[in-house]
């Protein structure tokens, strides 16, 4: 497991999602902030010398580990999108408590269905990710137990999370667990629960969001820069929610708020602080997920999304059969509302993610001429994608990348 690790360092391939230091014996690995500001697993000096763990579990890793391998093939069907993912339904709505509504980053209905999965006694916990209480900067895998702490973990971090390191704590326990994570972490538990009988007994429903990328914590240091505020007066920061799409907000030690609109914290400076990894992600849509969500974003007069704030609507794909089970029961008890969304749509108010897994294909081309190494990704279907965009496009981003990583090397012999 170690060399496997090694070669996903190396290669700058990890997305951070902490499941590599749930499955490594005791505390063999942790998850450590870096310099450049990213979450990556750290070995423990004692295991220097010894496995981190037996091969049952090494094997079990090096299938389950998002920056190894995707293979979304077991979980496909006639339903099968070749943009957009395996799809039973494709809906527009949100959660009718206003309170949870106005707290999440959208339509508030992951909190939502996570607040009645613990009603309805579903599971005793939900694995998700909240602001550090020692830094409000960072964050922290917690289980949230009750409506106080779902709500207090909603809303989007746009910083490094790491929830895959609550699998050891499930691995221990014999309650189960609603787990809500960014597609990479979702993909991880999900293809972990093939080698693992407890863990997917554990947690019987997982819920993704659709994801831009993971930026460094550099990112949002930058943004406090362009607030004027220094990082040691921080108490509080909400990087988006409390209303749709909500502002950026540091809360300081003596009171005052500084606030930057979404568009101009996540749109100018946040995502150009962007991890490889996930420039290179072909799930950004959460594909391994029984739910997952994101903004339902209204269009301008010129069909962009945009950011103007009203109340918060989410675009909701359920996956899965149990995930429209629950849904559906979720729906019939008026926790959320909800209204058939044409899935040809999902373009016009995500376009981003479209574009990026229309091109990961070429981008993946242009790694492999560079000699770099990706990960193995199986079922996708990026040929259709990359097809559907067309060749000038696809051309672009090709000569994007290799113009990047050209940069990236430029940088790296200038500081040696």
């Amino acid at each position: 497991m170690k060399a496997l690790l090694n070669r996903v360092l190396n290669n700058d391939l990890c997305s951070g999602c902490g499941m590599c230091s749930s499955v490594a014996d005791d505390d063999a690995i942790k998850i450590r902030l870096t310099g450049d500001g990213y979450h990556r697993p750290v070995l423990n000096a004692q295991y220097q010398n010894k496995p981190v763990a037996n091969e049952q579990t090494s094997a079990a890793f090096a299938k389950s580990c998002p920056a190894l391998n995707l293979d979304i093939r077991p979980y496909k069907s006639a339903n099968y999108h070749p943009i957009w993912g395996e799809i039973l339904d494709t809906l527009k709505g949100y959660a009718t408590d206003n309170e949870i509504r106005q707290a999440g980053s959208s339509g508030g209905v992951i909190s939502a269905l996570a607040q009645y999965c613990l009603e309805k006694n579903l599971v005793d916990g939900v694995i998700q990710i909240q602001a550090s209480h020692s830094d409000p900067l960072e964050n922290v895998a917690t289980i949230s137990r009750s409506r106080q702490n779902i709500i207090a973990s909603s809303g989007s971090r746009y910083a490094p999370a790491s929830p895959g390191e609550a699998l050891k704590w499930v691995a221990m326990s014999t309650e189960k667990y609603l787990f809500i994570g960014k597609p990479c972490d979702v993909a991880a538990v999900r293809q972990m629960q093939q080698h693992d009988p407890r863990l997917k007994e554990n947690i019987p429903y997982i819920v993704s969001f659709m994801c831009a990328g993971t930026p460094s914590l550099q990112g949002t240091e930058q943004v406090l820069d362009k607030l004027e505020v220094e990082r040691k007066d921080v108490t509080a920061f909400r990087y988006r929610g409390d209303g749709w799409p909500g502002l950026t907000k540091a809360t300081l030690k003596n009171g005052d708020e500084r606030t930057m609109t979404y568009n101009d914290s996540w749109g100018k400076v946040l995502n150009r602080h962007l991890q490889t990894r996930c420039k290179i992600c072909p799930d950004g849509i959460g594909e391994f997920a029984d739910i997952v969500c994101a903004d339902g974003w209204e269009g301008d007069e010129k069909g962009y999304p945009s950011f103007e704030e009203r109340e918060g609507n989410s675009l909701i794909l359920v996956r899965t059969a149990k995930g429209r089970e629950l849904f559906r029961n979720a729906e019939a008890d008026g926790v959320v509302k909800a209204e058939a969304f044409d899935t040809g749509s999902i373009f016009a108010i995500q376009p981003f993610q479209y574009y990026r897994r229309t091109t990961i294909l070429p981008r993946l081309l242009a790694m492999k001429l560079l000699l770099l190494k990706t990960p193995s990704y199986k079922g996708f279907e990026l040929g259709k994608g990359a097809k559907e965009i067309g060749f000038y496009q696809s051309f672009k981003a090709f000569t994007g990348l290799l113009v990047r990583r050209k940069k990236i090397k430029k940088r790296a012999l200038e500081t040696a």
